[in-house]
């Protein structure tokens, strides 16, 4: 095997540092002197220069003989898999991304540090960012072995307009306003107007090309069908995904034979299963055991923060949350680095420094927008100026970390006198019911905007997949809409700070923390591309070592 080169992620050293410390208040003891914190242990991998975690890839100067697992085996974070189908709204989960990313191929990929790169097309060609010719690649064949051709894109674009609303493959799909086949390999595609987020939107995972005749024979395994380096072996909905690798991809072949990624909702068995060797990657392991893992030479610790805003979003619609003295009377009662603490512990961080509801890492972030103090006394005087009598508040939470999140909002909240009441969930259950214009009040999730500032769009348009606020504030429309159609840089960026400006002026949404994801994995374990973007994690060169 060829050496790792691995450049170690300062914040994730002052982690294991703290938790030592913690440790060693906690017994009465004096701290123990500074050592390093890979002596004896396992290795901390943090994000290389394009703010992504790659482990290297089997290449030919490795040893044939190396014995590689036959299946390889990861635990999925609080985010069920419930459809596989990138056109429905229940498939806008992360984890669900991961599986789309191996069995769909999209015609364009981006990958952090080297740009856009080839996928289904060779390359594409624009002058306006309106008017593109894609030039296909040829000899790729679906999974059910249908030939790929140009027709194949078109017919998903439709597809996705047509029966995709609500859905992210619909969202990135909906600016074409026509597609035609020039012959089977070339393909144009013209937009509703100049779009220079167009090409980022269609590397997205749900933006994956589609088998027609495949979905018309089984409306629901059809959709499984793709051109990825993986197929779908099995699938039982809320529970996991196995995936055979393709010997006829028209790539790199991958060299695991299976892939399982299986949803595991008791925390303590996710910790069991990596001990026992059961699994070989874990993500959500309980930050009570991360320490055994860190002091364990068996293991790696992969260490990201997610460029998502871990959020609480107030629905507009509500006569109560819709009340802009009751939402600054929440927002001012928020205490974020309690929330973050006794959400993740110290893989959350809740010392915000600034009040943009944006990327950590999204282009044009507006850095100057105060962060609302935590400040009871304002808190009680907004609530006083609000029209809120005591009722009920509900807050729809999913996800484990997000209903811890919940009980530490509720008793905050109680404080100064709301009444909140906790609706639990899964993701795609709050998907379906915290929509734009529904009838809910306030939600605790996370926001997918990834390092493209037009991925912010779907957060605060009236109608996007993310727009659980049911934000519509014409002016910011207006910048997102010319925005997208703005080739000058500096003209963008004027344009997204002001969207944050007014976002921040709403108070529709407020970020609690930055998660951080200690990911847990075996010694040998490589071939993956942890994504700054967790929605984006790339699984499909994946290996295990058994050597």
């Amino acid at each position: 095997m060829k050496k790792k080169s691995m450049r170690f992620l300062a914040m994730a050293l002052g982690i294991i540092m703290v938790m030592a410390l913690i440790a060693a208040c906690a017994s009465n003891d004096p701290a123990p002197a500074a050592t390093d914190p890979y002596d004896g242990g396992q290795e901390v991998i943090g994000p290389d220069d394009a703010g992504g975690v790659v482990l290297d890839e089997l290449d030919d100067d490795d040893d044939e003989e190396t014995r590689l697992a036959e299946e390889v085996h990861i635990i999925v974070d609080n985010n069920h898999i419930a459809v596989l189908n990138p056109h429905n709204p229940g498939a806008n989960a992360t984890s669900t991304n991961w599986v789309l990313t191996m069995i769909h191929d999209r015609l364009i990929e981006q990958v952090p540090g080297e740009g856009f790169v080839p996928g289904l097309a060779l390359n594409y060609e624009t002058d306006d960012y309106q008017h593109f010719v894609f030039n296909l690649r040829q000899g790729v064949t679906f999974h059910n072995g249908d030939p790929f051709t140009a027709e194949d894109v078109i017919w998903t674009i439709q597809h996705a307009q047509e029966h995709g609303l609500g859905s992210n493959g619909a969202a990135n799909w909906s600016p074409v306003v026509s597609a035609t086949a020039v012959d089977d390999y070339t393909l144009e595609i013209v937009l509703d107007g100049i779009d220079v987020d167009f090409i980022f939107a269609i590397t997205r995972p749900p933006s994956g090309i589609l088998n027609q005749r495949a979905i018309a024979e089984d409306p629901e395994t059809g959709f499984w069908v793709g051109t990825g380096a993986y197929s779908v072996e099995e699938f039982v909905s809320h529970d996991y995904a196995l995936l055979r690798r393709n010997m006829n991809y028209w790539g790199t072949t991958p060299v695991t034979e299976l892939v399982r990624l299986r949803f595991v909702p008791e925390m303590a068995t996710r910790t069991i299963m990596m001990q026992t060797g059961e699994a070989h990657l874990s993500f959500g392991t309980p930050t009570e055991d991360m320490q055994g893992f860190i002091d364990s030479p068996d293991f790696m610790i992969l260490s990201t923060t997610s460029n998502d805003p871990q959020g609480l979003q107030f629905n507009l619609n509500d006569s109560i949350t819709g009340d802009y003295y009751f939402r600054r009377a929440v927002v001012h009662a928020l205490n974020r680095e309690e929330i973050a603490f006794g959400s993740a512990g110290l893989w959350a961080d809740g010392n915000l420094t600034d009040g943009a509801y944006w990327g950590i890492g999204t282009e044009f972030r507006n850095t100057s927008i105060p962060l609302p103090e935590h400040n009871l006394d304002l808190a009680r005087e907004y609530l006083a100026r609000s029209s809120y009598n005591g009722e009920e508040v509900e807050l729809i939470v999913a996800i484990a970390t997000f209903v811890r999140s919940a009980a530490i909002i509720q008793m905050q909240l109680e404080e100064i006198g709301i009444n909140v009441v906790i609706n639990e969930t899964d993701p795609p259950g709050l998907s379906a019911s915290a929509v734009y214009g529904g009838d809910h009040q306030m939600v605790v999730f996370f926001t997918l905007i990834n390092p493209s500032a037009g991925s912010a769009r779907h957060a605060f348009i009236p109608g996007g997949a993310q727009n659980r606020a049911t934000f519509n504030n014409p002016r910011v429309t207006e910048l997102l809409n010319e925005a997208r159609r703005t080739g000058d840089v500096a003209a963008r960026e004027a344009m997204y700070m002001e969207v944050q400006e007014l976002v921040a002026e709403s108070m529709a949404f407020t970020n609690l923390f930055w998660r951080v994801f200690g990911n847990v994995a075996v010694n040998g374990l490589g071939g993956i591309r942890l994504n700054p973007d967790p929605s984006a994690h790339d699984f499909r060169n994946i290996f295990v070592t058994l050597d």
